[in-house]
């Protein structure tokens, strides 16, 4: 009996809906920090150290990535895991260049970048291989 390459396995263990729950998390967070630049909620426009404007379309742009890394990870896209390694690291970048230093408030959003970094890292190859073993 052949075995199709990269068919998903039959069951998503926890790490694989802790993934795509961060995915979804992380693009509701950028959409709602795209809406408050967009429209001065929050005074968040005066809270960062850089123009606001850079931060908008990135915001806007990083939340259609990471809408897209959840739908991957839901299909089991191979490509998925290393949007998201990819996004992770973008995200905590992102944070210290907001802030403007070394020396920055330690956010939930932080956190959660930080942590769905070594996740995604680990799921590149369950998703890149067959049946995800």
């Amino acid at each position: 009996m052949s075995e199709i390459p990269n068919e998903p396995p039959k069951r998503r263990g926890f790490a694989d809906w802790l993934l795509l729950g961060i995915a979804v998390e992380k693009t509701v967070q950028h959409l709602f920090i795209t809406w408050a630049f967009a429209t001065d909620r929050f005074d968040l426009r005066e809270q960062v150290a850089v123009p606001w404007e850079p931060l908008l379309v990135s915001g806007g742009v990083v939340a259609l990535l990471f809408a897209l890394a959840a739908w991957g990870v839901w299909r089991w896209r191979p490509w998925a895991p290393g949007l998201l390694v990819g996004l992770a690291l973008f995200d905590i970048v992102g944070e210290f260049v907001a802030q403007g230093t070394l020396f920055i408030q330690v956010v939930v959003s932080f956190i959660v970048a930080v942590v769905l970094l070594p996740l995604a890292w680990r799921a590149r190859r369950r998703y890149a291989s067959p049946r995800g073993a």
